[in-house]
């Protein structure tokens, strides 16, 4: 079976009644009834009548003999508990070690108890709780093309076929099948029922939560709300189905097979534990923790021991924060860490072990009503990625509304542009590099809009910064080849900057073009912009410069070009400033943040 490290912790309570939080770093804990000894193997399964009960006898045996063979855990412990659910205590630490392989003697009694729910439900393909526990172990031992087999053999009533086709398609990265299939399960269930796995208040921050309850159960508002909030909770833009969503309900599935039936926990499935797997996953790996203390006199009820169960790593927040939610063209890139607190719930996408920040430069230009976005990015240095399949996404979402507009490159280069048109207006955009040979996942997502112009006839389009290459460009598309993929530059290079300005007047009108570059400090907390600007030359004295020019004739668009020597900067933070004046409007203007860099 497959080792993947987890990171969620459980103390169940003994039925001495005193109530034990065990809390281990990386690991769901609980006590278990007592075996004598380790043992070397599974006595042998007698077959009774009832095909239930040898089920649950071959269960009850097999998670006896994994107690155990638990290897011992191999992580720390931590003082401060990160989520408290009822008796539970869960934090999170993506650094802890991963936990010992299982011992071999494990693994072939989970193969025989698999060969005997293979046998039993064969002949007993009706029995829905049978083959939910084949499907169970099936995803346990890695087997989920089986388990996807298993699953569309299914002749139980109602909608529980449906949810275990959709809880092995999601296993398999089938996300758009696994989708199609829940919602099959969902429309055969009841109203009530149908609310409950459409739920999705375990994962919400405070704020969202509470806007969420304000509406009923089945309402058309909140089905509405649910769409939307799982629309912005996926990971991949780019990547057809919606992963977070079939993740959700693949949970509520495995939920349904832990509800009557031993597991490596004891002491029962209850509504505490059901939370934590809902808003955390559940445990593919069991490890033996540290000693439970017992009071003076107490009943030998246990292992003795913590069982840690680990959950995937690493693991994000599930779903953004409540103002990204209500406002997401105007959240910036902090608002869609991962990590940002509180992390209410996570998930682990199994093609984004790493997620990283995507090194990028990004710009706005205006096509009539809608918006071109030019991205431009560079993964050739992040590691692991050479010689890696890459696949390419820019996805822009305008306003509040569950649409997108997308460009998709298979084979792309790891160094490259994409464009994508959109609405006109503020927009969030999703810029993705995907290599799917080592489930990495270089991402940049915020908030985009146009230059601010207010009641003006001309307005401008943001700044786009290119490496010189002896003309100067008449269109945005003789400058993608050339685009930078960083706003990380040289002192030492000069800097090309192209813009565009629109509804000129086609018979030419004067345009006084003003293009400073202003070191930007830090004081008293608030960044302020320099007194000092740098002269479009090898003098360092500050300076504006200012050219007097005349906008395209037989045109409403005028694209222009300059090129800028940056000799004189020293390494730190500035901003590229362009201010236009045309008769009868205020001056109006477009800027952009640049580092420069050791030569």
């Amino acid at each position: 079976m497959p080792s993947l490290p987890r990171r969620s912790v459980i103390a169940q309570r003994p039925t001495f009644l005193v109530l034990c939080l065990a809390l281990l770093l990386g690991g769901v804990l609980v006590t278990a009834p007592p075996p004598a000894a380790a043992q070397d193997s599974v006595p042998d399964m007698q077959i009774p009548e009832d095909p239930r009960i040898t089920v649950r006898r071959a269960q009850a045996q097999f998670e006896n003999f994994r107690r155990a063979n638990l290897p011992a855990y191999k992580g720390g412990r931590s003082s401060d508990c990160q989520e408290r659910v009822g008796r539970f205590c869960f934090w999170y630490d993506s650094l802890a070690p991963e936990p010992a392989a299982e011992a071999p003697q494990v693994t072939s009694a989970r193969d025989r108890l698999i060969e005997l729910l293979d046998s039993l439900g064969t002949a007993h393909p009706a029995d829905n709780w049978i083959i939910a526990q084949r499907i169970r172990y099936l995803n346990e031992a890695g087997r989920d093309s089986i388990a996807y087999r298993v699953a569309m053999g299914c002749q139980s009533f109602g909608w529980w076929c449906a949810a275990l086709e959709g809880f092995t398609l999601h296993a398999l990265q089938r996300y758009p099948d696994a989708e199609a299939a829940f919602e099959k399960a969902l429309a055969g269930m009841h109203p009530s029922e149908r609310c409950t796995w459409r739920d999705v208040s375990l994962f919400l921050d405070e704020d969202s939560r509470k806007l969420y309850s304000r509406v009923p159960c089945g309402d058309s508002a909140r089905l509405a709300n649910e769409d939307r909030i799982w629309w912005y909770a996926r990971t991949r833009y780019g990547m057809a189905g919606n992963d977070s969503r079939t993740e959700s309900f693949a949970r509520l599935t495995y939920s349904e097979f832990l509800r009557d039936a031993p597991s490596a926990h004891m002491f029962g499935f209850d509504g505490d534990e059901r939370e934590l797997l809902l808003r955390f996953g559940w445990p593919r790996d069991w490890s033996r923790g540290a000693p439970m203390p017992r009071p003076m006199g107490a009943p030998m009820e246990g292992p003795g021991f913590q069982i840690v169960g680990h959950d995937p790593t690493p693991s994000f927040r599930f779903i953004p924060p409540h103002h990204v939610l209500t406002t997401p063209t105007v959240s910036d890139s902090t608002d869609w860490a991962v990590q940002l607190p509180p992390v209410v719930a996570r998930y682990s996408p199994p093609y984004a072990k790493r997620l990283l920040m995507l090194e990028h430069q990004q710009a706005l230009f205006r096509r009539g009503d809608s918006a071109l976005v030019v991205l431009a990015y560079d993964v050739s240095k992040v590691e692991g990625l050479g010689g890696q399949a890459l696949n390419a996404a820019i996805v822009l979402m305008p306003g509040r509304e569950m649409s997108e507009h997308k460009t998709v490159r298979a084979n792309a280069p790891a160094r490259g542009t994409l464009t994508a048109i959109a609405p006109w207006g503020p927009l969030l955009m999703s810029a993705e590099v995907e290599a799917e040979g080592a489930a990495t996942l270089v991402r940049a997502r915020y908030g985009v809009r146009p230059p601010y112009a207010v009641g003006t006839r001309v307005s401008l389009s943001d700044l786009l910064f290119y490496t010189p290459y002896g003309e100067f460009p008449t269109t945005v598309e003789e400058v993608l080849p050339h685009a930078l993929p960083t706003q990380r530059v040289r002192a030492s290079e000069p800097l090309g900057v192209y813009w565009e300005a629109y509804n000129t007047d086609p018979a030419g009108e004067p345009m006084t073009v003003s293009l400073t570059v202003t070191q930007e400090t830090e004081e008293a907390g608030v960044f302020r912009r320099g007194a000092r600007a740098l002269r479009l030359t090898r003098e360092s004295e500050p300076v504006r410069v200012t050219v007097e020019d005349r906008s395209v004739r037989g045109a409403t668009m005028s694209a222009r070009a300059v090129q800028v020597d940056i000799s004189t900067l020293r390494p730190g933070q500035y901003l590229v400033q362009l201010d236009v004046k045309v008769a009868g409007q205020y001056s109006i203007r477009a800027d952009r943040q640049i580092v420069v860099v050791e030569r």
